[in-house]
C-alpha cells in the first residue's frame, strides 16, 4: 500500500491553506461576521472605514434631503445606529440600512458593530468620518471609543421621548444635544440633551442626564448639586436621569436624598422610558414625593415650533446646515 496522501486528504489541506490567504479585512467588512469583541464592548469600539480608493463617487451636493439631514444629525449627536436613524431621518428601517451603508460606501461614514444587549441581535453604529467632516465643512472632534455607549443611549432616550404615529406632530419640538447646550444653563451646567416636549396637555423642557453606572458617588453628587439653582429659577423645567436599570435608579436616589434638588428632578430607567415613552413611571429624586410620568409633568402652555423633530421641516432644515429657531420654547 501506497504511503503517498490521497486526493481527498489534498483537497482538504489545498482548501485550508487557501482560506488562511484570505485578509482579515474581508469577513469584517464586506460580510460584517467580525468576531464578537470581549470585555467591555464599549471600551473596544474600534470604528472602521472603506478605503479611500474604493469609495464610490458620490457627490454629497447632489444627496437627498434625508441623507444630507442624516449627516448633519451624526455631526451633531456623534453616533447613531440603524433604528435610530429611521426614527428620525428616513421611512422605515429597510430604507435607513440602505442608505447608511450607501453613505458608508462613499466614504462619508465609518462604522463599528455595538455590544450584544440581547442574544442573536447586534447592532451597528456609524459616526461621520474624516472625508465627512470634510465634506461637511467642520472639525473632527470625534468623542473617545468608551463614550460610544452613552452617546447611543442619549440618542435612544430622546427617541423614546419622540415616538408619535404623526411624524409632522410629534412630542419633541426642540432637541438640542450637548455640543449645542453648554451655555443654556450657566457654565458649570451642561445636560447631555435638553429636549421641549409638547401634547395636547402642555408642555415642559427635560435637562436629561445619561448615566451608564460607570461613576462614583462623589462625581454624580457633584453633577446633581450643579442642577439645584438652575431648577429652582426655572418652574417649567425637570431634571431627567436616565441610569442603566433598578439598582442604579434606586442608587441614585440614595445619593440624590440630602442635596435638596426640589420638586422637578427624577430618575427612570432606559429600558423603562424606551418601552413607555411619555408613560413611564418617574421616580422622584427629591424626599417626600410620589412617582409620576413624563405625561403628568406636561403642563400649559403648549410650545409648538415650526420644525419639530423628525419632521419634513425639521429635516429641511438639518439639510440646508441647521439652525433651529428657540422662539421662547425654553423660557423658564
Amino acid at each position: 500500500m501506497s504511503d503517498a496522501p490521497g486526493p481527498r486528504w489534498a483537497m482538504r489541506w489545498g482548501v485550508r491553506w487557501a482560506m488562511r490567504q484570505f485578509p482579515a479585512e474581508i469577513a469584517r467588512i464586506e460580510h460584517e461576521s467580525a468576531p464578537w469583541p470581549r470585555g467591555r464592548s464599549s471600551m473596544n469600539a474600534a470604528f472602521r472605514m472603506v478605503e479611500p480608493g474604493g469609495a464610490l463617487d458620490m457627490d454629497p451636493d447632489l444627496l437627498a434631503i434625508r441623507d444630507r439631514a442624516c449627516l448633519r444629525l451624526l455631526l451633531r449627536c456623534g453616533a447613531a445606529t440603524s433604528p435610530i436613524a429611521a426614527q428620525l431621518a428616513y421611512p422605515d428601517l429597510r430604507r435607513a440600512q440602505d442608505r447608511l451603508l450607501r453613505l458608508y460606501r462613499a466614504g462619508f461614514l465609518e462604522r463599528t458593530t455595538l455590544p450584544r444587549r440581547t442574544p442573536g441581535h447586534a447592532d451597528l453604529a456609524y459616526r461621520l468620518s474624516q472625508l465627512g467632516h470634510q465634506r461637511l465643512g467642520t472639525r473632527r472632534a470625534p468623542s473617545p471609543a468608551s463614550y460610544l455607549r452613552h452617546t447611543i443611549d442619549t440618542v435612544a432616550a430622546v427617541c423614546a421621548l419622540n415616538r408619535t404615529s404623526d411624524r409632522e406632530q410629534p412630542p419633541v419640538q426642540l432637541w438640542l444635544t450637548d455640543s449645542m447646550s453648554s451655555n443654556v444653563l450657566g457654565q458649570f451646567v451642561r445636560p447631555d440633551s435638553i429636549t421641549v416636549v409638547t401634547t395636547e396637555a402642555g408642555s415642559a423642557v427635560l435637562a436629561l442626564e445619561i448615566d451608564e453606572g460607570t461613576e462614583h458617588r462623589r462625581t454624580i453628587r457633584a453633577k446633581l448639586a450643579a442642577y439645584r439653582r438652575p431648577l429652582a429659577i426655572r418652574p417649567n423645567w425637570h431634571l431627567l436621569v436616565v441610569v442603566p436599570g433598578p439598582i442604579r435608579a434606586a442608587w441614585m436616589v440614595r445619593v440624590a436624598r440630602s442635596l435638596d434638588l426640589g420638586p422637578r428632578s427624577w430618575v427612570v430607567t432606559l429600558g423603562d422610558l424606551t418601552r413607555d415613552g411619555l408613560d413611564c413611571v418617574l421616580q422622584p429624586l427629591g424626599p417626600g414625593q410620589s412617582p409620576s410620568s413624563i405625561r403628568l409633568l406636561l403642563q400649559p402652555p403648549r410650545r409648538l415650533l415650526p420644525a419639530p423633530v423628525g419632521s419634513r421641516a425639521w429635516l429641511e432644515l438639518l439639510a440646508a446646515g441647521g439652525g433651529e429657531v428657540e422662539d421662547g420654547a425654553l423660557a423658564p
